[in-house]
């Protein structure tokens, strides 16, 4: 039995809310069913979360999008130079809502997008809209806190938790490929 979100006035109107995922292994299993056809959209936020916890986080995203053949879709510089530099060639330079869109009015060969590192407020109007324009598209959140809107969504965390588990998830993933 999967938790349920708890902050209900935090969902808009409608029958769809978040099924939060507390064990890492159910969210590779994600991954891994939809693996070949993930967007994973990247915000600057996780530039502070490397600041704060001193870990490198971009980069153990890109290790999941190459685990599950993704693409990245990111805006902020120093998350682009950082693509770049690493040479992870699979990745566009799109702002987030030029991302939603494209989706909406593009037959996409998405069927996951996984955001993280974005504003809380932020992904959660980016999640709300797609909930109510694209309901076929499943959405992951995996930033540290929890997110309503969309279709999956690890609990709220500390970032050394979320960390942690992050990692956790990229070594789960090394056993699938």
């Amino acid at each position: 039995m999967a938790l349920e979100y708890w902050l209900h006035g935090d969902i808009p109107p409608g029958p769809i809310k978040a099924t939060v995922l507390t064990d890492v292994k159910k969210i590779a299993e994600i991954l891994i069913r939809f693996k070949g056809s993930i967007a994973m959209l990247l915000g600057s936020q996780l530039n502070l979360i490397e600041e704060l916890i001193g870990e490198k986080v971009v980069e153990k995203f890109i290790e999941v999008a190459e685990i599950i053949n993704g693409d990245i879709m990111a805006s902020d510089s120093k998350t682009v130079q950082r693509l770049d530099a690493l040479g992870y060639k699979r990745y566009r330079i799109m702002f987030p809502m030029e991302t939603m869109q494209s989706l909406l009015y593009n037959n996409s060969k998405y069927r996951l997008i996984v955001l993280a590192g974005f504003r809380y407020s932020y992904a959660w109007l980016l999640l709300n809209y797609l909930k109510h324009y694209i309901p076929n598209l499943n959405t992951l959140s995996l930033d540290p806190y929890a997110q309503p809107n969309a279709t999956w969504t690890i609990p709220s965390l500390p970032l050394q938790i979320w960390f942690k588990n992050l990692v956790q998830l990229i070594d789960i993933l090394k056993t699938y490929k």
